[in-house]
Parts: C-alpha cells; sequence; structure tokens
C-alpha cells in the first residue's frame, strides 16, 4: 500500500487513548475512518469527521459488519488495566483473544489490505538482557502480556495460512495527551498539579522504555504503508530508558521545583502509605528496555519526543482538562 488517502480505515478502540491519536492521523492522511469502540475507557475521546459505532470487538456479527469496506484495520482495542486482567483473566481473554481473532476474521472477509495490531512489550517478563529486541525470551508476567502475545501469534498465523497481511508493534509505555489515568507517570502529574509530592515504591532505580503517543502514532502509519513487514513484530521503544526516580525529578522541575518526593516501599498487591488504594503491582519487573533498532531498519521510524518534552505536553494536557482524570482515579 503506497497511500493512505482516500482509503478507508476500521480503528478497534477508536475513542481510546491510543486509538483517538491514530485515527485522528488517519484522518489528517485523507483517510475515511470509522470507529468501533465500547466506551469502556475512562474518558472516551470524541473525533470529528470520523463515524462511530459503539460495541466490541467481542461481538464477531458487528466487527464483521463494520469491517465491511475496509482497507485497513487498526486493532487498538484491548482491556490494558494490569489488575482488572488478574482479577478477571477469562473477561481479558475475550477482549484481547477472542476479539482479535474476530478482526482477523473479518478483516479476511471484507478483504482487508492490512492489519495493524497493536501489540505490547508486555509478553517479554522480566528482562533477561537488556535492551530487549523481539528475540528476547517471551515469559509474560501477568495475563495481559499472555492476551497481546496471543493475539500476535495469531495475527502471525493469518498471515502465513491465509496470506492476510498484519503487522504487530510492540508498544513499550506509551504517554502523552490524552493519557488514561492509573500508571506511575500520571500518578506524579496529578498529585503534583494538586501540591503533593510524588510517591516513588521502592528506590525508583528500575529502568522503564516510556514512547511519546505521536511517534506510536507514526509507527502506525509507516507500518501501514510498508507491505515490506508483513508477518513481523517490531518494538516500539522510547528514545531512552527511565527511572521511576528520573521520571519525578522531570515531572517536578515542571510543574513545581519546590515539590520533593517520598519513597514508600509496600508490599506487592498491598496499598502505599502516602497514597491509600494505590497498589504496588505483584511481580514488578526489573529493568525493561526495548530494542527498537528493527523497526529503525524496517519502517525509517525512530522515537524524536524526548522525555522531557513529551512529559511538559502532558502536563500541559492535564492542566487544560482539569478534573477527567478524577472521574477515573482509584486514588
Amino acid at each position: 500500500m503506497t497511500d493512505i488517502k482516500g482509503r478507508t480505515v476500521l480503528v478497534t478502540g477508536g475513542r481510546g487513548f491510543i486509538g483517538a491519536h491514530v485515527a485522528r492521523r488517519y484522518i489528517a492522511e485523507g483517510a475515511r475512518v470509522v470507529l468501533l469502540d465500547d466506551l469502556s475507557s475512562p474518558n472516551p475521546v470524541t473525533i470529528e469527521g470520523a463515524r462511530f459505532v459503539e460495541g466490541s470487538v467481542k461481538d464477531a456479527k458487528l466487527v464483521e459488519d463494520v469491517a465491511e469496506g475496509a482497507d485497513v484495520i487498526s486493532h487498538q482495542a484491548a482491556v490494558l488495566d494490569m489488575f482488572k486482567g488478574i482479577d478477571d483473566k477469562v473477561a481479558e481473554l475475550d477482549v484481547n483473544v477472542v476479539g482479535t481473532i474476530n478482526v482477523l476474521n473479518a478483516a479476511l472477509k471484507a478483504g482487508v489490505k492490512k492489519v495493524v495490531y497493536a501489540s505490547s512489550c508486555g509478553m517479554y517478563g522480566q528482562s533477561e538482557y537488556i535492551p530487549q529486541d523481539e528475540k528476547h525470551p517471551k515469559n509474560p508476567a501477568w495475563p495481559y502480556g499472555i492476551t497481546k502475545y496471543a493475539g500476535e501469534l495469531y495475527c502471525q498465523l493469518y498471515t502465513r495460512l491465509h496470506d492476510l497481511p498484519t503487522v504487530s508493534l510492540r508498544y513499550s509505555e506509551v504517554y502523552g495527551p490524552g493519557e488514561w489515568y492509573g500508571r506511575v507517570m500520571t500518578l506524579f502529574i496529578k498529585r503534583l498539579l494538586e501540591g503533593k509530592p510524588p510517591v516513588i515504591f521502592g528506590g525508583g532505580k528500575l529502568l522503564r522504555d516510556y514512547v511519546f503517543i505521536d511517534d506510536v502514532v507514526e509507527a502506525n502509519v509507516l507500518a501501514t504503508l510498508n507491505d515490506d513487514v508483513n508477518g513481523m513484530a517490531l518494538n516500539i521503544g522510547g528514545p531512552e530508558p527511565l527511572s521511576a526516580a528520573r521520571i519525578a525529578e522531570l515531572a517536578c522541575a515542571i510543574v513545581d521545583p519546590s515539590i520533593k518526593p517520598v519513597h514508600d516501599d509496600p508490599a506487592p498487591g498491598t496499598s502505599s502509605v502516602h497514597q491509600p488504594g494505590r497498589r504496588r503491582l505483584v511481580h514488578e519487573l526489573n529493568d525493561f528496555v526495548l530494542d527498537s533498532s528493527l523497526a529503525r531498519q524496517r519502517l525509517g521510524w525512530q522515537p524524536k519526543v524526548l522525555p522531557e518534552e513529551g512529559i511538559r505536553r502532558e502536563v500541559e494536557w492535564v492542566k487544560k482538562h482539569k478534573g477527567l482524570w478524577d472521574v477515573a482515579a482509584r486514588v
């Protein structure tokens, strides 16, 4: 595929954080965009210039109906909350695996020319080495990683078995304007804007991989247009690894340099003393840093937004949407 203009693109999860940004970019590129979303996101986004269909990827007939006439399917819909998957593994499997199979079956029937699947670095589990390339062993620490890896394997199977063009993008931690509340960076920003210190669990030195939403969107567009990556899985990581301590330092410098982080060390699965209700994730990962060189080589893609700029842009967005995170806040 050489051009998006004039194409019809179905974006599942199109009113969620990542899906909405992807949808807007396809619209800007001149595509006709259809959004399928069950509105389970804490803050569903309204997209101008797209047709919206309410419903779930669990509904095979509905997915088949909305995929009719589509040239591209951008499959972003998923249960993302780690705790939800731990608490209800079957519900997460229904959306993330069965839903993906429904999308692939619908794509086959509709003669779709490309399925771009939102996969996850969560499939790697504890790192055996860093940076982790696509050949790193797969040992997911949580049900979420298992479901995303299963979906990816189904995409590759459909490419081999049915000649359906698919590509899987293994996102690292995606952040930026519109991000749903609940992850570390959002927790830090929200507390700082309330005049409270961010709470760092443990020493805060473990490294994580963060990629800004604009860079993720660019990877989606390039993957849509590149037929040489069909059947492949590509890491989509950030420009540099970040520790929780570094994120807190950057966020404090942007919001209020007079506020200093505090540390807490709750046991896995228990709540923080400083933030009652905020639970520490079980089986916390050690360092994880993605090697995105394959995406650079095959897509000509690279992350461009540095953490200082990305966090500043997220803070500015939150300031303009005061109270939005309060609706979904657990703590």
